[in-house]
């Protein structure tokens, strides 16, 4: 039996399609636009809130997955009005079990109904990691993850999307994300950190592995999708804003390096929290394009010192202020954050980072107003 969803935007909304597109591409090449794109990051929880998706179903089997993902995706176009542009002929969705990293190892991953899946460390002791190797990406969770996508390839027909409508092609992608760091934290825990200082040189050989994995798992699901492997590449960072200074520069650049060094641009990176201490490592050690979602914690005006003008940044508010409001004090902030932080150019506005469950569709698109009151503000600084 075909189950068909619809989808249904206003033509008025449809409309502003290219120009979101134009935005956002000028965005990315720094030139100058009307105004800075407001892009919002819509994680699953936000998204189960918003869609009245239960977890617990999307974890039975992979058709109750794919409808979960496909009905995740109709709420954002059809209530979330920012700067994204509205898919009219192809709807992507991809396996989504939340943030849990470090998957191709063979760590329990635990699920509570519909809380968020938890992994449980491995390693307990630095002597733990003499005795890890490298997986083979089809292992541990990544295994269920790559037979959920087989199989969900094969029951697209079961699902008959359409926008206003019109049929929109489904497709099914899987990518893997995270990186060393957080692969490392999965697996370590707190104690990765204790370990920085008391065995150095075991850490160095958790990072040679986890930083293979990583790559290995990425190739792998190249081939499985038939992608060509010359492709930018994202990296998370998260977990990495606990280091000193010193230790990112020991444990995280050589290790991020030997990845972006691997890919050609567009270098994507992400690491949302307090980072004020490592802004200008970032810079200067890594070769990043995108900087995708810094956080609250950073004041703007110190990260726009420090970054605007020498990569693309995504990120802004408390995403408090963006769920609580109220809307005034949003425009405010939001104003403050594309007049500091965009004033070389090469912005996009979001909160920092990550919209919490429940927030207002309104409240989102009062961002949107902010960026329009703003308007260009490049050629002010220049």
């Amino acid at each position: 039996m075909i189950e068909r969803i619809d989808i249904i935007v206003s033509e008025e909304i449809l409309l502003l399609n290219e120009e979101k597109k134009d935005r956002l591409k000028r965005t990315h090449q720094f030139q100058e636009t009307d105004r800075a794109p407001v892009v919002v990051d819509m994680q699953l929880w936000a998204l189960l809130e918003g869609s009245g998706t239960q977890f617990k179903d999307m974890i039975k089997n992979p058709y109750e997955h794919m409808r979960g993902l496909i009905l995740n995706q109709k709420y954002r176009v059809e209530q979330i009005h920012d700067d994204l542009p509205i898919p009219t002929d192809k709807l992507t969705i991809e396996l989504d079990f939340g943030a849990i990293r470090g998957v191709e190892f063979p760590m329990e991953v635990v699920f509570h109904g519909n809380d968020q899946p938890k992994t449980i460390h491995m390693l307990k002791k630095p002597e733990d990691i003499d005795h890890l190797e490298i997986p083979h990406p089809y292992q541990g969770h990544n295994k269920m993850r790559i037979d959920w996508y087989k199989e969900m390839l094969d029951i697209v027909d079961q699902f008959d999307v359409r926008l206003n409508g019109e049929p929109l092609e489904l497709d099914v992608t899987l990518t893997h994300m995270g990186g060393s760091i957080p692969s490392a934290f999965a697996l370590a825990g707190s104690n990765l950190f204790l370990w920085m200082a008391l065995d150095p040189d075991r850490i160095h050989r958790l990072l040679e592995i986890t930083t293979e994995s990583h790559m290995n798992c990425i190739a792998f699901l190249d081939e499985l999708r038939g992608v060509n492997p010359n492709h930018g590449i994202w990296l998370g960072c998260d977990t990495g804003e606990m280091m000193s200074a010193a230790y990112y520069d020991e444990f995280v650049v050589p290790y991020y390096q030997r990845i972006f060094n691997q890919y050609p641009e567009p270098h994507s990176f992400h690491m949302c929290g307090k980072i004020d201490h490592i802004l200008e490592n970032i810079q200067t050690q890594l070769p990043i394009t995108y900087f995708d979602g810094f956080g609250f914690p950073v004041e703007p005006e110190i990260l726009a010192e420090q970054l605007s003008g020498h990569m693309v940044l995504r990120g802004g508010p408390h995403p408090v202020l963006i769920d609580e409001g109220p809307i005034d004090e949003i425009i405010k902030t939001c104003e403050h954050y594309i007049r500091t932080v965009g004033r070389s150019g090469g912005y996009i506005l979001s909160e920092g980072f990550g919209i919490v469950a429940g927030t207002p569709p309104e409240h989102i698109h009062a961002m949107v107003e902010a960026s329009k009151r703003v308007g260009w503000i490049g050629e002010i600084n220049h």
